[in-house]
C-alpha cells in the first residue's frame, strides 16, 4: 500500500508545474518593484499592501510585478493592468477622480476652517476682556466714603 502512495505523490509532484521564479532584476528595477508593491493592495483580502502581506496571492503578485518590469513595462502600465483586472480597489492610494476627490480636498478645507474658527474664538475672548470698563477712581472713592459713613452709622446704632 505504501509504495502505491509514494508513487502517487511522486507522480503528482512531477505532473504539477513548479511556480516560475521571479527574474533577477537590477538594483534600480528591484527598487521600482518594491515601490510598486507598496502601491498595490493584496487581492486576496484587500487589507494590506502587497509589500507586507504574506499570502500566495501576494507572493504571486510580487513575482508578476518583477516579470512585468523585466519585460520592460513601466509603473503606469503595470498599475493600469491591475486596475483593469481588479478595479480601483487594488490601489493603496485611490485616484483623485469622482467621489474620491473628497479624500484629497476635505482635509485641507477642514484644517483652514478649524483655524478660522479658532481665530474667531480667540478674538472674541480677547475683545471681552477689553470691553469691560475699568472703574473710575472718583467713583470708587465716592463709594468708599458712602460705605464708611454707613458703617459708622450702623456701629453707633449698635451701642
Amino acid at each position: 500500500m505504501w509504495p502505491l502512495v509514494v508513487a502517487l505523490l511522486l507522480s503528482v509532484q512531477t505532473v504539477m508545474p513548479m511556480p516560475e521564479k521571479a527574474p533577477a532584476l537590477s538594483p534600480e528595477l528591484e527598487a521600482e518593484a518594491r515601490q510598486i508593491e507598496a502601491l498595490v493592495i493584496a487581492p486576496c483580502c484587500f487589507s494590506q499592501q502587497v509589500s507586507v502581506h504574506n499570502s500566495p496571492a501576494a507572493t504571486e503578485m510580487r513575482r508578476d510585478i518583477r516579470v512585468r518590469l523585466a519585460a520592460g513595462q513601466k509603473r503606469p502600465a503595470i498599475l493600469a493592468a491591475y486596475t483593469t483586472e481588479y478595479g480601483d480597489r487594488i490601489l493603496a492610494e485611490p485616484p483623485a477622480r469622482g467621489f474620491n476627490r473628497v479624500l484629497y480636498v476635505l482635509p485641507p478645507v477642514l484644517g483652514v476652517a478649524g483655524i478660522g474658527v479658532l481665530f474667531v474664538v480667540v478674538r472674541s475672548f480677547t475683545r471681552r476682556g477689553r470691553k469691560s470698563p475699568a472703574p473710575e477712581a472718583s467713583t470708587a472713592t465716592q463709594d468708599k466714603g458712602e460705605l464708611a459713613d454707613r458703617l459708622d452709622e450702623e456701629l453707633r446704632n449698635l451701642d
